[in-house]
C-alpha cells in the first residue's frame, strides 16, 4: 500500500460509514469505519473502496459479507452508488487509480 492509499483510506475511515450517512442514521465524520473492498475479480490493492461500519461491513445480518453482495444491493443500492456518493465528496483527494476503477464497475 503506498502513502497516498493510506492517507486516503485513512480519511475514508473517519468520514464514517457511507450506508449510515445515505440511510440518515449517522452525520459525516463520525469515525469508526472500515475500509470494504469492491472486487469483481483482480487484486485486492487495486479495487473500489467504501468505508462502512462493522455493523453493515461484517458483523450483522444487515452487513454485505454476511448477506452477499446481491441482497445487500437489492435492499441498500448498490456498491457502486455508495461508491460515488463518498469518491464525489472527496474528489480532490481520490488516488486516480481509484477513479479508473470505479469506471470500470458494472
Amino acid at each position: 500500500m503506498t502513502k497516498a492509499e493510506k492517507a486516503y483510506y485513512d480519511r475514508l475511515a473517519r468520514y464514517g460509514c457511507a450506508l449510515c450517512i445515505k440511510l440518515g442514521l449517522a452525520d459525516e465524520e463520525t469515525g469508526n469505519a472500515e475500509i470494504h473492498h469492491i472486487r469483481r475479480s483482480g487484486k485486492r490493492s487495486l479495487a473500489v473502496v467504501v468505508p462502512l461500519c462493522p455493523y453493515h461491513h461484517r458483523s450483522s445480518s444487515s452487513s454485505i459479507h454476511l448477506m452477499g453482495r446481491k441482497l445487500f444491493e437489492r435492499t441498500f443500492g448498490t456498491e457502486k452508488a455508495l461508491a460515488e456518493m463518498v469518491q464525489a465528496k472527496f474528489q480532490a483527494i481520490v488516488p486516480e487509480d481509484q477513479i479508473q476503477a470505479l469506471l470500470k464497475l458494472t
